[in-house]
């Protein structure tokens, strides 16, 4: 069994490089752009996964359906980020509402 180097473009059909990302005949990206896994981008899916957690999932999602391994790990620790900040996020606001609603009901008894 023969593995091949080259792979055609639908595009334009020609013959390409397997491991290009996009045809140097009419310049289609050929495959999708992998994710940076700098630092300075951990950091921002780290603090978007902390400080607005419903969107960490997309990043989550974005790093983990990836191949390699760096990237996954960067996943699974944005799931967990945003997981951990919902459920935060959810029992502050309980607290803030229940707060609330004590104090409309202290001074709704003091009125009567």
């Amino acid at each position: 069994m023969e593995v091949s180097s080259e792979t055609t473009c639908p595009s334009c059909h020609s013959t390409v490089s397997a491991i290009s990302y996009f045809c140097p005949n009419c310049g289609k990206p050929l495959r999708d752009k992998l994710p940076a896994v700098s630092l300075s981008r951990q950091i921002i899916v780290y603090s978007v996964s902390l400080f607005l957690p419903p969107f960490g999932f997309w990043y989550a999602w974005k790093y983990l359906k990836q191949s390699d391994y760096t990237s996954k790990i960067i996943g699974l620790i944005a799931t967990i980020l945003t997981i951990i900040s919902t459920i935060i996020t959810i029992r502050l606001t309980k607290g803030f509402i229940d707060a609330v609603n004590q104090s409309l009901k202290s001074i709704n008894n003091l009125n009567f």
